[in-house]
C-alpha cells in the first residue's frame, strides 16, 4: 500500500467512526479527490503544500461536521465554497440539499465537474455574498472564509430563524468570539478537531444583532 493509499484508508476507518460510510461514498470520495488534485494548479484550489496530506488535512476535515448535524434533510448552504471544501464532501456524506455559494466564476466551474460525484441536491451559486439577497437557509456551513464576526454578518442575512451555523475555525477562535461578542447575542458549542490541535469547530444559533 502506498503512501497516498494508506492516508486514505485511514481518513475512511475515522470516519467510520461517527459515519454510515459506503463503499460507494468511499469511491465518490476519491474520485472528487482526484479531480482535486488535476485541477489544482489550474484553479488554485488548495495549498500545494497540502496535497500530500489531502485526506486529513482536508476530507476529514470537513467530513467530521457531519458529528454535529441532525438532520440530513434539511437546507444547508455553503458559504465561500471554494473547492467544495466542506460542501462536496458533507454532500457525498449525505446531505440532501446543499447550496454552494463561490464568487470565483472560475472555482464554480470546478464544482459543477465536481457535483457529479453527489447523488444529492447540489446547487452552484455564482454570487458575492453580499449581492444575495431572499435567500435563507436551515444550516450554513464555512470553511476558512472569513473572521467570525464577518461570518456572523452573513449568518444574520441567510440563517432561518432557528438555524445552526457550523464553522471550521483555528487558533484565533477564542478572539474573535469575544470580538463578536461585541456585536452579536448568540447561543454557541465548541468543539475539538480531530485533525489539528489548533484546530475548532463552533456551532451556533440564536444570532442577533445588538
Amino acid at each position: 500500500m502506498t503512501t497516498i493509499e494508506q492516508k486514505k484508508h485511514n481518513c475512511f476507518i475515522q470516519i467510520k467512526k461517527f459515519c454510515n460510510l459506503s463503499s460507494m461514498q468511499e469511491k465518490k470520495l476519491e474520485d472528487y479527490v482526484n479531480l482535486l488534485l488535476s485541477h489544482n494548479q489550474s484553479f488554485n484550489l488548495i495549498g500545494n503544500s497540502t496535497t500530500e496530506n489531502i485526506w486529513e488535512r482536508h476530507i476529514l476535515d470537513c467530513a467530521q461536521l457531519i458529528k454535529f448535524i441532525d438532520n440530513f434533510d434539511l437546507k444547508f448552504a455553503d458559504i465561500g465554497s471554494g473547492a467544495g471544501l466542506p460542501g462536496i464532501v458533507l454532500s457525498i456524506l449525505g446531505l440532501k440539499e446543499i447550496h454552494l455559494i463561490e464568487k470565483s466564476f472560475r472555482k464554480c466551474e470546478f464544482l459543477r465537474k465536481a457535483k457529479l460525484f453527489s447523488n444529492n441536491r447540489l446547487l452552484i451559486n455564482n454570487s458575492k455574498l453580499e449581492e444575495l439577497n431572499n435567500q435563507k437557509y436551515d444550516y450554513l456551513v464555512s470553511r476558512a472564509l472569513a473572521p467570525l464576526p464577518k461570518l456572523l454578518e452573513y449568518s444574520i442575512k441567510f440563517l432561518n430563524n432557528d438555524g445552526f451555523c457550523l464553522f471550521l475555525k483555528g487558533k484565533n477562535l477564542q478572539f474573535e468570539i469575544e470580538e463578536s461578542q461585541k456585536i452579536f447575542e448568540f447561543d454557541f458549542d465548541l468543539f475539538k478537531s480531530i485533525t489539528s490541535q489548533e484546530g475548532n469547530i463552533i456551532r451556533l444559533k440564536k444570532i442577533i444583532k445588538k
